[in-house]
């Protein structure tokens, strides 16, 4: 099937802070907000402090209540199969699996689609589309500008959440353009699954590869520096700014 057409922009956000409309992505460093409740103005400043881009936050718990739910009907599921197969039951063992699956995979549609536009003053710079209503198995976001012309594909497995969150990039022009963000190490990663609501220390950072080379990092736990949720590029990456600036947005940006 085609995929799907890239939403249109919205109207922009009311900016209440001065942008910097020239050049605002030929910059290494983003620094994202955090906590900002859904449907208000979120901004990604620069390292003067200026506001360069703006979205409408998309952040929910929806997300979150949903995988836990998901999560919960997955481990109950495969208990039950495991029990079934140790007392030589394998159809219904086979049909418990399947109920899970099922089920887990109907908790997952209930999540809303996520469409963002990514606004450089009052004009459309980026757009971030959903591919399919369904986030399960994986959830593929299609980076695009104004105009429909799709950057990149982002995916996500469900069950990447068991263990690093893992994000795969996909250039839509180069087939042999690909990379990656994962989570800086497994340790971290449940970390920050268990205590990382509770205090930004207990964060994980995200590692970025593109074309096997090292390309950036997702700065979510608070450095030497006190910055925290930044996205830091290497200046000779040559992973497109748009796609990155997308791969931060939906990074920090998902939950609240």
């Amino acid at each position: 099937m085609p995929d799907p057409p890239l939403p249109r922009a919205t109207s922009a956000p009311s900016l209440a802070l001065p942008l910097k409309p020239a050049a605002a992505l030929d910059r290494p460093h983003f620094q994202f907000m955090s906590g900002v409740p859904s449907g208000e103005t979120a901004y990604i400043r620069g390292d003067d402090g200026v506001a360069l881009l703006s979205y409408r936050s998309f952040a929910s718990v929806v997300g979150v209540v949903a995988a836990l739910m998901s999560a919960v009907v997955l481990v109950a599921g495969v208990a039950g199969v495991f029990f079934l197969l140790m007392e030589r039951r394998p159809l219904p063992a086979i049909g418990a699996l399947m109920l899970s699956i099922a089920f887990a995979a109907t908790i997952a549609m209930l999540v809303p689609a996520t469409n963002v536009t990514i606004f450089e003053g009052a004009t459309p710079a980026i757009t971030i589309a959903q591919q399919s209503s369904v986030s399960f198995p994986t959830v593929t976001y299609v980076v695009g500008t104004p105009d429909g012309k799709p950057l990149a594909r982002i995916a996500k497995s469900f069950f990447s959440r068991f263990g690093r969150n893992r994000w795969l990039l996909h250039s839509t022009d180069d087939f042999l353009a690909r990379g990656e963000a994962v989570e800086e190490s497994l340790g971290r990663a449940y970390v920050r699954k268990l205590f990382g609501k509770f205090a930004p220390a207990y964060q994980s950072n995200v590692e970025i590869t593109w074309k096997g080379e090292p390309a950036g990092s997702i700065i979510r736990r608070p450095a030497a520096d006190g910055h925290a949720d930044m996205l830091t590029l290497d200046p000779a990456t040559t992973l497109d700014r748009r796609v990155a600036v997308a791969l931060a947005t939906l990074v920090l940006g998902a939950e609240p």
